[in-house]
């Protein structure tokens, strides 16, 4: 793990916007083309309309999702329409999206579309919840363990969390292979409860802190961006 931490949640999120515009770049001059997987929430909000007005050739950029609630595109939780709304203005629009689900109505059906046309992502931006949960991998999530496995050859797979009302819909998440598969890997994170949990992950790998599993990789290292 490497952790750059800010004062503020601005100034975080314009140094992030700056990395990952610089990695998108890198991609594209290497061959031709990138891959951004970002997440929703509205904690992104600030970050994503950062990396929007970044000066890239975004018509060679395609940009998809680390995860998804299984919701029409114009429900009010669907992440696809959070980054419509703040990524794909500007510049940014003329880049590609690649969103986890169409309609909504089927999950099974829409993880099998997604699987289709899904890319490993060069960059990759995750956020982490107060239960340690990052993408949808949520602690005691029936399927977790499919999710955590490291040799796990799926890119995507359902998740239906545990009944909660802050997490009520079926999902469709980035495995953690397929995140430690992915080019460049940030979690974006804020204030001390957060910061807490984040000390917690790194000190002892745990299925009750699915973010822990990625902060003790090598292959792969997370960069930690976190403001106070």
């Amino acid at each position: 793990m490497n952790l750059h931490a800010f004062a503020s949640a601005a100034e975080a999120s314009a140094a992030l916007a700056q990395a990952v515009a610089t990695d998108l770049a890198a991609a594209i001059a290497a061959r031709g083309q990138a891959v951004l997987a970002v997440s929703g929430g509205r904690s992104p909000v600030p970050f994503l309309q950062a990396l929007a007005a970044q000066d890239i050739p975004w018509q060679q950029v395609t940009v998809t999702l680390v995860d998804e609630r299984v919701v029409a595109p114009d429900h009010a939780d669907s992440n696809a329409g959070l980054v419509r709304e703040h990524l794909l203005q500007g510049r940014a629009a003329v880049a590609a999206f690649l969103p986890l689900v169409n309609d909504g109505a089927d999950a099974a059906a829409e993880l099998a579309a997604a699987a289709v046309l899904w890319r490993t992502p060069d960059v990759t931006v995750l956020g982490m919840g107060e239960d340690g949960h990052t993408a949808s991998l949520f602690p005691a999530a029936s399927n977790l363990t499919e999710g955590l496995a490291a040799a796990n050859p799926a890119a995507l797979l359902v998740v239906v969390p545990p009944a909660a009302p802050a997490a009520p819909h079926t999902r469709i998440s980035m495995t953690l292979a397929e995140l430690q598969r992915s080019g460049k890997l940030y979690l974006a994170i804020a204030g001390e409860t957060k910061r807490r949990v984040l000390d917690n992950a790194a000190a002892a790998v745990s299925d009750t802190l699915p973010i822990s599993h990625l902060l003790s990789a090598t292959a792969r290292p997370l960069d930690v961006y976190w403001s106070a």
